[in-house]
């Protein structure tokens, strides 16, 4: 009998962190680059169900980044914009339509990238993901960083780490070069790599050094092996 360990994500923990973020929004705005949409009541749920349906996939074992895989990827972003309610979902149908086509358009690039960086570390993996989705053109008409955000969480958690989850510390930290980033052109640089590295770099670090282990709980699974 052998015993290994996964992790999963910490909902109670996510979900006071959201809220403490929620009541000091109006004091952390006053520090943001740009005017942001705040973090109502509506947002917050939906988030949550977002990061439900994360550790629904790590339950699961989904491989994510793959053609397979991603349209979990184009669910987690209804999530975040629509939530679960069916009837929210149909009044955005035609939204729901262009956001689709939108995705098919770019998500090759993301799927291609990370194909290419399987033996780099988590860190580096869920930072290229999220700049790759968030900078210009986006790959969701709305709610990339939200949605980056939960694929990031999905990446890191697979690996035993943390997820990331937004905190009244590192909001500052993660806003303002999400800002930055979004109003930057992949196509415009000469050097992408340049472009990546910079940008990466910066969320790989910040990663590395604000990831909350109170956000993970840890599952213990039996394995028992056969003798004969």
């Amino acid at each position: 009998m052998s015993t290994y360990k996964t992790y999963r994500l910490n909902m109670e923990e996510i979900q006071a962190s959201l809220l403490e973020v929620q009541r000091d929004f109006s004091r952390l705005s006053e520090a943001m680059l740009m005017r942001r949409e705040p973090l109502d009541n509506r947002i917050i749920d939906n988030l949550l169900a977002g990061y439900a349906y994360v550790d629904q996939l790590l339950e699961e074992e989904v491989d994510l980044f793959t053609l397979k895989g991603s349209d979990h990827i184009l669910e987690l972003n209804h999530i975040v914009l629509c939530g679960l309610d069916e009837r929210v979902r149909l009044e955005f149908g035609p939204h729901i339509l262009e956001t689709r086509k939108r995705f098919s358009q770019g998500i090759g690039q993301i799927l291609s990238w990370y194909a290419r960086k399987k033996s780099k570390s988590a860190y580096k993996r869920a930072a290229g993901v999220y700049v790759l989705g968030v900078s210009q053109p986006q790959l969701f008409l709305e709610g990339n960083h939200r949605t980056g955000s939960l694929l990031a969480s999905f990446i890191l958690v697979k690996d035993g780490k943390p997820p990331f989850v937004l905190t009244r510390e590192n909001a500052l930290a993660y806003f303002n070069p999400s800002t930055l980033i979004k109003y930057k052109h992949k196509q415009k640089f000469l050097d992408m790599q340049y472009f990546l590295k910079k940008y990466m770099g910066y969320f790989t670090e910040f990663l590395e050094k604000t990831l909350d282990k109170r956000f993970r709980r840890k599952i213990l699974q039996e394995d028992q092996k056969k003798t004969s």
